[in-house]
């Protein structure tokens, strides 16, 4: 059992791993995840072209027309060659002395020494036998001078240097053999190399000369030592190898780091610096640099990987919708490309990076703006470093003047959907670009000329991205219909044709939107939904009965078409109008989210009033309640289920007989029961604490509608004519008939309408809005 145990904990771990990542896929559509995976290629190919960007076409000779810098530590080979090729040159040969050789020498000196000698012994035989003194000058045939010569073997000497040994007597002979003698022994007692055995020669020489002036002397002793001495420092190959290659090994290699120039502007290339660039991939000769690549690839998708996270804890519902997903990705696509074109044609500084943050914000909303924005601030950054393959400066100076004006933009812009605030707020922007550029460059000590022109160059860029936010959001509304503030504000306008429409063609329900409308805004801007959405979609909400108008109680004028027509009918005809409405809704392009609270402002509650009536008409006949529904789902969104409250709320507060402040608290309560016990707020994100807060808000605004009014008394009050039939009257003319002033309208009592009352609810929630239009 015991040994089970680990497998088990293991095998529980991965379960916990896999529903964990299953979790975490789930909250991304399959198209939505195929979108992102289209965005990622898209992203790197813009990258690519700034990686590509940094190839250079040069050759040897040519003059460079910019500077280019090291994208990592890179050896100049041939610099680094020649230098070690110095130092190898500079390390002399190693010797060990070989004592053998002196003697070797030695000995031959006294054989060849013992040759001249029987020249010199030749030659005085000659003298003797011709009777010539011993101090004067002999003269011998070429036939005894070559005799002389040939006496000698160990050196070749000529026949008039065998004519001076010939001539010297034993003496001086005795004289020549002791000094050449000495000198030599004492020269190898003090090591001779290769290289010094001339110099030791002639030093030598020297010496004999010194010692015995007699030229013709010294014309023996040279050719001797020539032929008899050598070195006794014999040359250790090894050892010189050795050394020569630890000189080598101690000369550093001459390398540029990174971000140092290779090539400074108008130099002339040399074949080191080519072969530099060529092993840093930077020519277009050079061969495909796959770790440029890949690390760019890798950016980017870890960039949009963070992009995923953030989405998922900010906005999950963006992960889900394909229209939204693909907003994000053009909007990043956008500003890279023109980051790009910046960073590689004119300043890195003039990049855009505020204006994803800026777009999507007024696009979608604030926490797509933020998530966004980082997102393309880690990519500009990145961009940076492709265009000159190092990390540099304008790296960092980009990625925290992203930061702040990402940071400044989502914040300023939330809840300011008018255009000129998007202006306004680039200029907040610059201000801030050029504060950061300017306290990294004190901190980093660069000097105050190049500061200040980052510095601007900064500013240009915020303002830029500020205006090309401006002119790419209604683009992006009128491409994608997007239910952005500003466009639910243009919508919002009376003049809008089918809001122009419904005053005119439908008067009783324009003046129910108006009153829902104002319950929505309230509302929303009580819990925190989007306020723009919810007043818009209740001024939309019932314009599908446009269709037929005169089928809803607030439309009609005496004659009500329902009282020709069967219970189903009229049912069938008043929940039509929600999918009337969506037609609409698409004819004059409303916004996706608009149809949403068109469908959904009813969800799927009967129409009780005609459900009663049928009943009535069915003779004990089953009457299927599934035939008096709307056909619509339930709210899924929080602007939905507000607008499906106020609709109900307004039409049953306006059916009240006495609505009293009292009154209509309990009303409110009673009818949002209703609505969460039949389960139609059931797929809505409403919490228990945001219905509380938009009861609280229906009840405020009702208040006003409803307030309480003076009675205004019967007063007979005198026209004009009167005054001056009275005038005349007193002047003797004929008096007018009097004139009884109207009633106010305040004061004219109210039509009675069939509506289901207050104090007699079916027990089955119902529709008071419907009941009461019926």
């Amino acid at each position: 059992m015991s040994g089970n145990k680990p497998e088990k904990v293991r095998s529980q771990a991965l379960q916990m791993l896999i529903s964990r990542v299953q979790k975490a896929l789930s909250a991304l559509d399959p198209q939505c995840m195929l979108l992102m995976l289209a965005g990622v290629v898209a992203l790197f190919a813009v990258c690519c072209t700034v990686c590509i960007s940094g190839r250079y076409s040069l050759e040897v000779g040519d003059i460079a027309d910019r500077n280019i810098a090291a994208t990592k530590d890179v050896e100049d080979r041939i610099a680094t060659q020649e230098q070690r090729n110095r130092a190898e040159m500079a390390v002399g040969p190693s010797y060990h002395r070989d004592d053998e050789i002196s003697r070797e020498v030695m000995l031959d000196l006294e054989e060849t020494l013992a040759e001249l000698e029987l020249v010199q012994e030749y030659g005085e035989s000659l003298r003797e036998a011709n009777g010539v003194p011993a101090n004067a000058s002999a003269t011998f045939t070429a036939d005894e001078k070559k005799h002389g010569s040939s006496l000698v073997t160990r050196i070749s000497i000529s026949d008039q240097q065998a004519q001076v040994l010939m001539r010297i007597d034993d003496a001086e002979f005795e004289t020549m053999r002791s000094s050449v003698s000495s000198l030599l022994a004492e020269a190898l007692d003090n090591s001779i190399t290769q290289d010094q055995r001339t110099q030791t020669i002639n030093t030598l020489v020297d010496k004999c000369y010194a010692d015995n002036s007699n030229e013709l002397v010294i014309r023996i002793i040279r050719p001797l030592l020539t032929a008899t001495i050598q070195a006794n420092m014999i040359v250790d190959e090894e050892a010189t190898s050795e050394a020569r290659e630890r000189a080598r090994a101690a000369v550093l290699p001459v390398t540029y780091k990174q971000g140092q120039f290779i090539i400074r502007e108008g130099e002339r290339v040399t074949e080191s610096q080519l072969e530099m660039l060529s092993e840093l991939g930077l020519l277009t000769s050079s061969d495909f640099n796959f770790s440029v690549y890949g690390g760019a690839l890798l950016l980017i998708v870890c960039a949009m990987a963070l992009l995923w996270i953030l989405l998922r804890l900010l906005e999950p519902s963006a992960l889900r919708d394909m229209r939204t997903m693909l907003v994000i990705l053009l909007v990043l696509l956008i500003t890279e490309g023109l980051s790009a074109f910046s960073i590689t044609l004119v300043n890195a500084y003039l990049s855009p990076v505020v204006l994803c943050a800026m777009l999507l914000t007024g696009l979608l909303g604030p926490r797509v703006g933020a998530a966004a924005g980082l997102t393309m601030t880690i990519i500009i950054a990145g961009l940076s470093a492709a265009s000159s393959h190092v990390y540099s400066n304008e790296m960092v100076c980009l990625m925290l003047t992203g930061l702040v004006s990402n940071a400044i933009a989502v914040h300023f812009l939330t809840g300011k959907p008018q255009r000129v605030s998007t202006v306004i707020c680039g200029g907040l922007v610059a201000v801030a670009n050029l504060v950061v550029m300017l306290a990294i460059g004190l901190m980093t000590a660069i000097h105050l000329d190049t500061t200040i022109t980052n510095a601007i160059w900064a500013m240009v860029g915020g303002m830029l991205g500020a205006l090309i936010a401006v002119g790419f959001q209604p683009v992006f509304e009128a491409a994608f219909n997007l239910a952005t503030p500003s466009k639910l504000m243009e919508l919002a306008n009376p003049n809008h044709p089918l809001l122009r429409r419904l005053l005119m063609e439908a008067p009783g329900t324009y003046h129910h939107s108006i009153i829902v409308a104002n319950l929505a805004e309230a509302a929303a801007e009580r819990i925190g939904a989007n306020v723009y959405l919810a007043r818009t979609g209740a001024y939309f909400h019932d314009i599908g009965k446009l269709k037929r108008p005169l089928y809803f109680k607030e439309n009609q004028r005496g004659d009500n078409p329902h009282d020709r027509t069967t219970a189903q009918l009229s049912a069938a005809i008043v929940t039509a109008h929600t999918h009337d409405g969506v037609a609409l809704a698409q004819k004059y392009r409303l916004p996706q989210e608009i149809h949403r609270i068109i469908l959904e402002h009813h969800g799927d509650t009967p129409v009780m009033y005609f459900y009663h009536k049928a009943l009535q008409q069915a003779d004990g006949k089953h009457v299927d309640v599934k035939d008096f529904r709307y056909t619509g789902s339930r709210p899924s969104t929080k602007e939905s289920a507000i607008v499906m409250l106020a609709d109900t709320i307004e039409a049953a507060v306006r059916s009240m007989a006495e609505p009293t402040p009292q009154a209509i608290a309990q009303f409110i309560e009673r009818l949002v029961r209703g609505k969460i016990e039949d389960g139609q707020l059931s797929n809505s994100p409403l919490s228990l604490h945001d219905i509380d807060g938009i009861s609280d808000a229906f009840l405020k605004v009702l208040r006003g509608v409803f307030h309480e009014r003076i009675e205004y008394p019967t007063v007979h009050v005198e026209r004009k004519a009167e005054e001056n039939a009275r005038a005349a009257d007193e002047a003797g003319d004929a008096m007018p008939e009097p004139y009884n002033a109207p009633m106010p309208d305040d004061m004219v009592p109210a039509t009675d309408e069939p509506a289901v009352k207050a104090d007699s609810q079916p027990a089955v929630p119902t529709d008071p809005e419907e009941e009461e239009k019926a």
